[in-house]
């Protein structure tokens, strides 16, 4: 029976919950959950583990899109979140919490001088664009081609080929020249390319994804964030290090800690409010402090201070939940202890590939990991610099499929993050699930012999 049979079997309630869903939606709540035939639906999680609604049970690698390093439901942050909800989940004014949660972030993370708190990883990098413009007097934004940093218009071009359109290939054209003209994208890693476009004098920011394209699919060179810090500085250009992904996963200053470069800004989100929703921009305090209003210096405030209003900002619950991360995360000790179980999972798959010769790998960026099938160059399964390769969406939903059908659930089946919760067992089971997922991809023809 093909896999797609078996999905039909396996999943009936969750089926019926897809079928009444388009009655109100379009079926998911996010891109990458779209699977095929149609998508699982949860009914809860504990620690590395996910159940669906028609009872199975899962152990979970998308950790709520990388923004659980303490794995589901962990003990410390249940009680904080629902300590918090007595005392009220909406103040109105400003908390000490959220003082305490922006203190926590300046202490960690090598680029915060001040910090400001906004609810997803979008928002903050649409308001480090604008304080990058308001700063620099300048109008345009420079980022690799495949570097993410969310769906606002302005940062969605470059991340799919072709690099010169927005990802939203359906903006109208006036639309499109608009946002386009206000993005530069050069080819990934080029640091020939990085250096000819800071030549002008338009470029208000070098926008960076930590850990590189696509949480780490693409790394980037040790050495090209040294040279992007030196470039920037010199051409007066502010470098920008997203960080939604890549902040306290790995290490508690983050990426730039672990490469030794500070740059002028960072966006923070995913793990920064413990798994609640919420993110942060922080940065040099001469740029933040744009974001000032001024009592009696109406000029200020109208043609100088960076606007930012936000229903959610810095609320409440997600200060509880941040604060309560932060001081775990502090220690260091969850990183190293995800990290090492990601590695170890990253060996297991790849034993299981080359058992079979099969044209694939797998690798790590800290502690989220990467399958891919076909060819792929310039990977030592550490860091892998080929921007080229690719995988179809066909094949990318079979083994999404076949993952979920043998209990992993990884996020479209190619991108996963371990926790400081998974254990050796949850390893060892995945990597013999893995092997059986193999011999269903060979068979439907998705995995093939290098």
């Amino acid at each position: 029976m093909r896999s797609i049979e078996r999905f039909f079997q396996r999943y009936p309630m969750s089926r019926e919950l897809w079928e009444r869903s388009l009655a109100v939606s379009r079926g998911i709540q996010h891109d990458a959950r779209s699977s095929d035939p149609f998508p699982i639906f949860t009914s809860h999680c504990r620690g590395s583990r996910k159940w669906d609604v028609d009872g199975n049970e899962y152990i979970d690698y998308t950790m709520g899109h990388g923004s659980l390093l303490l794995g589901h439901a962990h003990p410390s942050l249940v009680e904080a979140v629902t300590g918090q909800v007595g005392r009220g989940t909406h103040y109105g004014t400003e908390c000490e919490a959220a003082l305490e949660w922006a203190e926590m972030i300046t202490r960690l993370v090598p680029a915060a001088e001040k910090v400001e708190f906004v609810m997803t990883g979008t928002e903050a990098n649409m308001l480090i664009a604008q304080l990058a413009r308001a700063y620099t007097g300048r109008s345009k934004i420079l980022k690799f081609a495949e570097h993410f940093f969310g769906w606002c218009d302005h940062l969605q071009v470059g991340v799919v080929p072709p690099y010169e359109r927005p990802i939203a290939g359906h903006l109208p054209p006036m639309a499109e020249d608009t946002v386009s003209g206000g993005t530069v994208v050069i080819p990934c890693n080029d640091a020939a390319a990085l250096e000819k476009a800071l030549g002008g004098e338009d470029i208000a920011a070098v926008f960076l994804e930590g850990g590189g394209a696509h949480c780490g699919e693409i790394g980037m060179p040790p050495d090209l964030w040294h040279t992007a810090r030196r470039l920037t500085r010199e051409s007066g250009t502010l470098l920008v290090i997203d960080e939604v992904i890549t902040g306290f996963r790995w290490s508690p200053g983050g990426c730039q800690a672990v490469v030794g470069v500070t740059p002028d800004l960072s966006s923070l989100g995913k793990m920064v409010s413990g798994g609640l929703p919420g993110a942060a921009v922080c940065g040099r305090a001469e740029v933040m402090d744009l974001l000032q209003i001024r009592a009696g210096d109406p000029e200020w405030n109208r043609y100088r201070h960076v606007f930012h209003p936000g229903t959610w900002n810095a609320n409440p619950l997600c200060a509880v939940a941040g604060i309560t991360l932060l001081k775990i995360a502090a220690t260091g000790e969850p990183q190293r202890t995800a990290e090492a179980m990601a590695k170890r999972l990253v060996a297991g798959f790849n034993r299981q590939i080359e058992k079979r010769g099969v044209e694939a790998c797998a690798y790590n960026a800290s502690s989220a990991i990467h399958l891919h099938f076909g060819p792929c160059q310039r990977c030592d399964r550490q860091l892998c610099l080929d921007a080229g390769k690719g995988m179809s969406s066909e094949d990318i939903l079979a083994l999404h499929r076949h993952l979920l059908l043998n209990g992993v659930n990884m996020l479209r089946g190619t991108i996963g993050w371990v926790s400081a919760v998974h254990t050796e067992q949850d390893i060892e089971q995945t990597v013999d699930a893995f092997g059986i997922v193999l011999d269903g991809l060979m068979e439907e023809g998705v995995a093939k012999a290098a």
